[in-house]
């Protein structure tokens, strides 16, 4: 099933460049070994809970591990590589999360740019096995400041 979204909107070119390449902004002059580590905690009515981040930067982008905690001791992770080939126009984003309750969902995103835009397809794989596909194709008209979405679903849905 395609759905097709348009929309005019003033830079939309600019947008659609900045959607593709946010993560691209590393490059292997700026990358080293410096990371960044970040831990909260939080109490609500559901609970408390606590969570702690650790971010690396790569020579090609950036590695990212969460850890939850919740009040009954268990734990909730998230470990993702974000990949970006500059000169190629690429970005690659794998990521596997574990719930509470120890199930496991895996994402990947492979993110091509084009002479007018970007393409990226999406898997993602959840604990019951399903897996939900789909591309995405971005087609931008600098001249008429329009870009054009479409979305192709690759699950059946």
């Amino acid at each position: 099933m395609t759905y097709v979204n348009s929309a005019r909107v003033a830079g939309m070119v600019g947008l659609a460049a900045t959607l593709l390449l946010a993560g691209a902004a590393v490059t292997e002059a700026q990358a080293g070994d410096g990371g960044r580590q970040k831990a909260q905690s939080k109490q609500g009515a559901a609970g408390s809970w606590s969570r702690s981040s650790t971010v690396q930067r790569t020579p090609t982008g950036h590695t990212r591990q969460d850890q939850w905690q919740n009040q009954d001791g268990k734990t909730a992770t998230r470990n993702t590589t974000v990949v970006n080939d500059r000169a190629a126009g690429t970005r690659a984003v794998d990521s596997t999360a574990t719930g509470f309750n120890g199930r496991t969902t895996t994402y990947s995103s492979d993110a091509q740019r084009t002479d007018d835009g970007y393409v990226r397809d999406v898997t993602r794989t959840l604990p019951d096995g399903q897996v939900n596909q789909r591309s995405i194709d971005v087609s931008c008209d600098p001249a008429a400041q329009s870009c054009t979405k479409t979305v192709t679903r690759g699950d059946g849905g």
